[in-house]
């Protein structure tokens, strides 16, 4: 995967944003709404199937479906998870290499994370949290 494709900030936000973007213009952005196409194409990038980026980002399939149907902006909280997913996708993946590696390592249990998987509180404020501080652990020579 290029350096180029690994902003997944610019994918789910359909180029209005990049990881370098001024802060406040992912708010506005997030209190505008982002579209569902956004997210599907971030749940393709990280080869994650609907119902598992839905979760992960505080809303149902049956949700993204009428949005998309309707071709309305999601909620701002929706908008924000989703934000904080690629972002933390995008720092994941850095840090893994690959795409794959990164969803292996989502998906294997860990003692961190009370011997669930990563993936298992990436729905979350504080789990997204925990999931960023551990691989910075691991960038700098922490054991996990």
């Amino acid at each position: 995967m290029q350096v180029a494709e690994r902003d997944f900030i610019k994918v789910v936000s359909n180029g209005k944003l990049t990881t370098h973007s001024n802060p406040f213009d992912e708010i506005n952005v997030a209190n505008t709404g982002l579209r569902v196409v956004g997210v599907d194409h971030l749940s393709k990038m990280l080869h994650w199937d609907m119902p598992v980026i839905a979760n992960a980002i505080g809303t149902t399939t049956r949700t993204l479906e009428r949005y998309r149907k309707d071709k309305k902006p999601l909620s701002k909280n929706v908008s924000e998870n989703a934000l904080e997913l690629a972002r933390l996708s995008t720092h994941g993946i850095e840090y893994f290499g690959s795409v794959e590696r990164w969803n292996e390592w989502l998906n294997t249990p860990n003692i961190q994370f009370n011997n669930n998987p990563p993936k298992s509180v990436i729905n979350s404020i504080r789990g997204r949290e925990l999931i960023k501080r551990i691989i910075n652990g691991l960038a700098h020579g922490f054991a996990a």
